[in-house]
Formats: C-alpha cells, sequence, structure tokens
C-alpha cells in the first residue's frame, strides 16, 4: 500500500519542451494533493468483426498528459510555477539565497558586510536588504546599504554578528531609504516627490504598487499606493489610502519596493517528478512538457487560502531502480535509484500559509477597501491560458502545446447591503480590485486587477432566516496604460 504522505513533487523549468535538464534542480512544490495528475491513455475497441460475437482487442491509440495540482497560499514558494501561469518572469531585485542547488551567501562579519556569489548585481548606496533564515538574529533584519557595495561584497551600516550562513539563508533588496527631509508628499493629484532621490532609478513601471514608511504625523501615509506616473522627481499615484495627505517629513522616508509578475508571452513547460518515497523500490514518475493552462485562487471565510495549478503535457514515464541506466531514445538516463541522473532536490523554506482572516490586508472596489457594508464572502480569481494539445502522426502524446488567450476571471460574493455593487452589474461600469495578502513575517502578496467589468450578478434571497448576498462574476480586461490584465506583487519585507 501507498501512503499520500510519502509522495513527493516536485518541478524544474524545461530549456527545450519536453526534454528533461541535463543534472536538474527540481524545486519541492508544496501540495495538498493530485488526484488527477496522470498519463491517462485514449483507447478505442477494435472494429473488426468476429463470428463469435466477441470483441478482438482495445487498442491504444494516444495518451493525454494533465493534471491539477492544489496548494495553500505561502509567500516566495510557489514563484516557479506562477511564472508558467503568467507566461512571464519575475522582475527580481538583487538577491541571494542559499539552497541545496547553490550556496550564494558564504560568510557576515562582524561589521555589516556579507560575502556573497557574483550574480551580475550590485546593490546600491541607501538599498534596503533585508536578511532571513541566519542563525543570528541581528542578521535576520532591515539593513542599509553604503557605498563601496560590488558583485560579491554588500556592504551596509548595520550591526551583523560573525556566521557562516545556513541553508535558507536569504539576502533579498526590498527598498531604498531615502535623504532626511528628501521626501514630500501631496494631494491633488496625490504624488510624492523628491530633490534627491531619482525615481527613476527604482526600476520602477507604471500600474506598481510601492510601499512607504516614514511619515510621523501623518501617519495615514504609511500605506501601499499605486503609480500612475513615473518622472525623476515625482511619482503620481492613481491609488492611495484613505486620508492621504500632504507632508513634509523631516526624517528619512523608506519606499518599500516590489517584485512584479504582469502577464506576457513568454512559453514555459515544466518536468514534473512524482515521488512515491514509501514503495521498495522507490517509484518515481516524470510529466515532460508540462505547461501550465488553469490557475485558481480562492478566498473563502476562516479558512485558508488555496491554489490550483492546472497543467497540460507532452507524455510521462515511470522509473525505478529496476529501470535501466541507458534508457530507450529521448529518454533521460537514470541513476541507480531510478530517478533522473544528477538530479537535486532543492526544498522550500518555511513560511506562513496564508488565511483569509487575519492575513487579509485589504479586498479593495475602485481603489477603495470593501468595509462597513457589504462585506466579502468569496474572492476568486482564475486564469486560463486556453492550451491545447497538438497532437501528430507517430506519436503517442502531444508533439507540442499551442497557447490561446491569456482569460483572467473570477468572483466576488458580498453581503447586500447596499446597490453599489449591482448597480456596476446592470451599467456595465468598469471598476477594479485589488486584494493584498501579509503574513506575519512581514511579506505581502499585492494582486492587481486594475479594470474589470462584472459579467453577471444579482441580488439573492436563500429564504427564511438567512442573509441576503449578492454573487458577482467578474471579466478582467487589459489596462492600456498599465499593460497588463493581472498583476501579482510580492514584497520580500516592509516596516
Amino acid at each position: 500500500m501507498s501512503n499520500t504522505n510519502q509522495v513527493a513533487l516536485r518541478a524544474v523549468l524545461e530549456a527545450t519542451y519536453g526534454i528533461v535538464p541535463t543534472a536538474p534542480d527540481l524545486e519541492e512544490l508544496c501540495i495538498t494533493g493530485a488526484p488527477n495528475l496522470a498519463f491517462a491513455p485514449e483507447t478505442t475497441v477494435s472494429e473488426k468483426i468476429r463470428s463469435d460475437r466477441q470483441i478482438d482487442d482495445l487498442v491504444l491509440v494516444g495518451a493525454l498528459s494533465a493534471g491539477d495540482v492544489p496548494s495553500e497560499l505561502a509567500y516566495d514558494i510557489h514563484d516557479l510555477l506562477l511564472q508558467g501561469a503568467f507566461f512571464n518572469t519575475f522582475q527580481d531585485r538583487g538577491m541571494r539565497r542559499n539552497n541545496e542547488a547553490e550556496t550564494q551567501i558564504t560568510a557576515v562579519d562582524g561589521a555589516g558586510t556579507f560575502t556573497v556569489t557574483d550574480e551580475g548585481d550590485t546593490i546600491l548606496a541607501d538599498d534596503i536588504v533585508r536578511g532571513e533564515g541566519f542563525l543570528s538574529a541581528a542578521n535576520n533584519a532591515f539593513h542599509i546599504a553604503i557605498g563601496g557595495s560590488t558583485n560579491t561584497s554588500w556592504d551596509t551600516a548595520t550591526t551583523t554578528v560573525v556566521e557562516t550562513p545556513p541553508a535558507n539563508a536569504t539576502l533579498r533588496v526590498v527598498g531604498r531609504r531615502s535623504a532626511a527631509g528628501d521626501i514630500d508628499a501631496a494631494t491633488g493629484p496625490n504624488s510624492i516627490t523628491s530633490t534627491i532621490l531619482d525615481f527613476t532609478t527604482l526600476n520602477l513601471q507604471i500600474g506598481d504598487w510601492v510601499k512607504f514608511n516614514g511619515f510621523t504625523t501623518e501617519t495615514q501615509n504609511n500605506d501601499f499606493v499605486r503609480i500612475s506616473a513615473i518622472a525623476a522627481a515625482l511619482l503620481t499615484l492613481d491609488i492611495v489610502p484613505t486620508g492621504w495627505a500632504a507632508a513634509t517629513p523631516a526624517g528619512a522616508v523608506d519606499i518599500f519596493l516590489p517584485e512584479r509578475l504582469t502577464n506576457a508571452a513568454l512559453f514555459q513547460s515544466y518536468t514534473l517528478e512524482e515521488e512515491f518515497e514509501d514503495h521498495t523500490p522507490v517509484t518515481f514518475q516524470y510529466f515532460r512538457g508540462m505547461v501550465v493552462d488553469t490557475f485558481t485562487l480562492t478566498a473563502e471565510p476562516q479558512s485558508i487560502v488555496t491554489l490550483q495549478f492546472g497543467f497540460s503535457g507532452k507524455d510521462a514515464f515511470f522509473s525505478d531502480s529496476g529501470t535501466p541506466a541507458t534508457t530507450p531514445d529521448q529518454l533521460p538516463a537514470v541513476d541507480g535509484a531510478g530517478r533522473v541522473d544528477l538530479a537535486t532536490t532543492v526544498t522550500f523554506a518555511s513560511v506562513d500559509v496564508l488565511n483569509s482572516s487575519n492575513n487579509v490586508g485589504r479586498i479593495a472596489r475602485d481603489g477603495a477597501a470593501i468595509t462597513g457594508e457589504n462585506f466579502v464572502l468569496e474572492y476568486t480569481i482564475e486564469i486560463s491560458n486556453n492550451l491545447r494539445q497538438l497532437n501528430a502522426v507517430g506519436f503517442i502524446g502531444a508533439v507540442d502545446i499551442g497557447v490561446g488567450s491569456f482569460d483572467v476571471s473570477g468572483s466576488l460574493q458580498t453581503y447586500f447591503d447596499n446597490a453599489d455593487l449591482a448597480r456596476d452589474v446592470i451599467s456595465n461600469t468598469e471598476t477594479s480590485v485589488d486584494v493584498r495578502f501579509d503574513d506575519d513575517a512581514s511579506h505581502a502578496i499585492l494582486i492587481d486587477s486594475p479594470r474589470i467589468k462584472y459579467s453577471e450578478g444579482a441580488p439573492e434571497v436563500p429564504g427564511k432566516d438567512d442573509d441576503v448576498t449578492i454573487n458577482l462574476s467578474y471579466q478582467a480586461i487589459r489596462d492600456s496604460a498599465k499593460g497588463y490584465t493581472l498583476g501579482w506583487f510580492r514584497f520580500g519585507g516592509f516596516e
């Protein structure tokens, strides 16, 4: 018998569709199951006529590689597959990380210097660098970079403690600190101005979200805002917190910056490795050419926020210790245990699973948080890439995957305490939805559909002694100014 608790699922990005990479670094996936992940045969009953009226054969004519991978929302551990769902890559800021595949942070001294490997990027003076996963609490802090940093030496003005960084230690650029007195807030239009800091050096785009900290009097300004225009000395904002006010803080202001993922057209395929650890011998199943077709996020009351990735792919094969090291043509070589040769498992760091109660920073409609009335009962996002499997004579599985449109829809179910949302439906009013999830370790995920229209929704009266609700279905559409339909913004730290 095989136990579900001893099944592991991993993934690696393919350089060539359907080809398992050489010596792959297979990232462990956080899953809650994989109920229908399979290479399902397609068969046809033989039409041969027999005088004894019996069926002569059941013929294998093809197979369908597909299935769903359910999970739970958490910061940073779904990035590999999210990029496949969005057909794009995250706009990363400077980062170094230790894991089973690579050690990128090799030493910490007692004077604020982190020795790192050369990954082709250099932190700048006044960058805010967050440390996580170190042995010393002093190293797990927000550090302010000073001049003189290089690709291999990150120097900070913060006290550090000597240590050899362990696995899962991480350094990440999360923002920029201004000079004292340099940042002002203004209204009409809502904006941020500077004299010294050049906002065009922050690698921002229209539609990005940022967070401020350092407004000592107008503290309501210390929140998340969305950018509508960028100039060297001016950020114009189209979404700001309630009560946004003009301010001239005397001290420094920290600007916490996102890492951006928006929809694009970059085709990405994966090899998935499923390991049945309690088999004797251990069984491996490999799915090749797997492309993310669908993605769903669901937030319901008093529950964990759930995710599901739906795949469509090429083919699959099983292997174990009895599988020959030299496998048939076009299959990868395997080691003595039956695993793809020279494969490495990269485990995910321990992070908080996000729930729909105290981890929801806000859910907003048209830039304003939904509070006081029309409280949200359910929020969903559904992505479909409208994939199609391309079949051909001479092949059991798909020879390639065709790609359709990037389709984003979802639902917003609320209590019906006023008619605002219902009016949006019947008038075909254009609006927006954004939701932010924060964990207890000061990470944030902000998901933005800047332009949506409701396709249906009407007040529902279920019966006696119950609540009137409205269940809205929406369609997201491209925002021409921002250039995206759906944005996923992750913040590696904020204060």
